[in-house]
């Protein structure tokens, strides 16, 4: 007989006791194993895959800002000064000076008898700002002591203290040329002339350092012209930027010669002075909720505007959450009648202020230009700017202050402003957009 032939309710009787044990057996280690699984766990192959960790996104626009001055900036070592003066009718007068070393470029043999004919210091600018025709006055000041490379300067130096006031270099009404990139200052004092090529110890030449002991360096300063004014932004490492004197000698006494002063090697010092009396932000500075529509930003330690994320605490509480990303969007008043002559900065940056009331730049910044953003859009009209690592440092971290400055990148030689678009304003102002996951 075959086991197909048998009566199907009766092939029960073929499990032996041996096998019906072993049968007993397996059914009851699975579901011992089912029983031990991680109770977390339970229900998971039953729930939809994008509830288990659901990447959402939120807006925040409850954003106030205020305005605050900056006040001075590190200005020592940069390859780039500004030099002029701007009247402007929202952001008030602002002034750009600078300090600079001069060395000479090795050992020089003026010949027998040299005679100096003129004293020309020629500077490469790579732009302007403000009106390109406007006149620009400038003084030049020998310096009374050197510049310290081994301190840090800041913006708003007093220069009176390292200068021969009294005997002026140079005083000068400089008209840009179209098309020029070059501005030359003609040194009128014939005493520094003589200084320079008849030092009373010839191993003055001797070396660079001998040299700056000598004569220390030169102080240019800006004075007003001008209905409106210019600003140069001057490039000190270019080759075109040098202090030339010219000389004839009882050798070849029909030739005039020319000896180039270096002055990309030698140490500058920034120096920005700003009169908000004119302003028309004078009576909001350095005060918390301003009910303005708009908030304002400047280069060259002007004002920066404070922005408090006023709801952003609530995010604390509903931890754990990943961000990632958080992207901080600032419009511009479109309405600027003055952009068109005082253009908005190429790019923004954002600063955070620790505990000992110090500002540095956030650390988003670490993260290069393509993630950071902060560049000017024309087609948008806003900035737009990454602040995913400081917003989760925030959640985080309770000491961490929920404010940020927003102020002009490289403002250390970018004299550029903006009018920036508060949270009042009928078009809307600045805002989070944040993407987030929530564990």
């Amino acid at each position: 007989m075959y086991l197909n032939d048998i009566n199907p309710c009766k092939r029960s009787h073929f499990l032996t006791a041996p096998l019906l044990i072993a049968v007993l057996f397996i059914v009851s280690s699975l579901f011992i194993l089912t029983s031990c699984e991680d109770p977390s766990f339970v229900g998971l192959e039953i729930q939809p895959e994008e509830d288990r960790f659901r990447v959402r996104t939120s807006e925040e626009t409850a954003i106030s800002s205020s305005l605050w001055t900056r006040d001075s900036l590190p200005a020592t070592g940069f390859a780039r000064s500004v030099l002029g003066v701007l009247n402007d009718p929202l952001f008030g007068q602002a002034k750009a000076s600078f300090m600079t070393q001069v060395v000479h470029p090795g050992p020089v043999n003026f010949g027998n008898n040299p005679v100096a004919d003129s004293l020309v210091l020629h500077l490469r600018y790579t732009g302007t700002y403000g009106d390109p025709q406007a006149p620009l006055n400038i003084n030049v000041f020998e310096l009374s002591e050197a510049i310290d490379f081994q301190r840090t300067y800041y913006s708003n130096h007093d220069p009176s203290g390292m200068i021969y006031s009294q005997d002026i270099l140079a005083s000068q009404t400089i008209m840009q040329a179209t098309g020029d990139t070059i501005i030359s200052v003609h040194i009128t004092n014939e005493d520094f002339w003589e200084k320079l090529i008849s030092p009373p110890d010839d191993s003055v030449y001797n070396s660079g350092a001998k040299f700056v002991e000598y004569m220390k360096g030169l102080y240019l300063e800006a004075l007003p012209a001008g209905e409106t004014g210019t600003m140069l932004m001057v490039n000190l490492n270019d080759v075109n930027t040098r202090l030339s004197l010219y000389y004839r000698n009882t050798d070849f006494p029909d030739s005039t010669m020319t000896f180039n002063y270096v002055v990309s090697e030698g140490a500058n010092i920034n120096l920005f002075e700003h009169d908000h009396s004119t302003a028309v932000f004078a009576g909001q500075l350095g005060q918390t909720g301003t009910a303005d529509t708009v908030f304002y930003v400047q280069g060259i330690a002007g004002v920066m505007g404070r922005l408090d994320f006023e709801q952003l605490h609530a995010w604390r509480d509903s931890m754990p959450v990943s961000i990632n990303s958080a992207r901080l969007i600032l419009p511009v008043e479109g309405a600027d009648a003055t952009a068109a002559l005082f253009p908005r900065p190429p790019r923004l940056t954002l600063f955070e202020r620790n505990q000992e009331g110090v500002l540095s730049g956030t650390s988003d910044i670490l993260l290069g230009d393509a993630y950071f953003g902060g560049a000017w859009n024309a087609e948008t009209g806003e900035y737009n700017i990454g602040i995913t690592t400081w917003m989760q440092n925030f959640i985080l971290n309770e000491n961490i202050s929920n404010s940020l400055y927003v102020s002009v990148r490289d403002a250390w030689a970018v004299p550029n402003r903006t009018v920036m678009r508060n949270g009042n304003h009928p078009l809307g102002g600045p805002r989070l957009e944040i993407t987030y996951t929530r564990h």
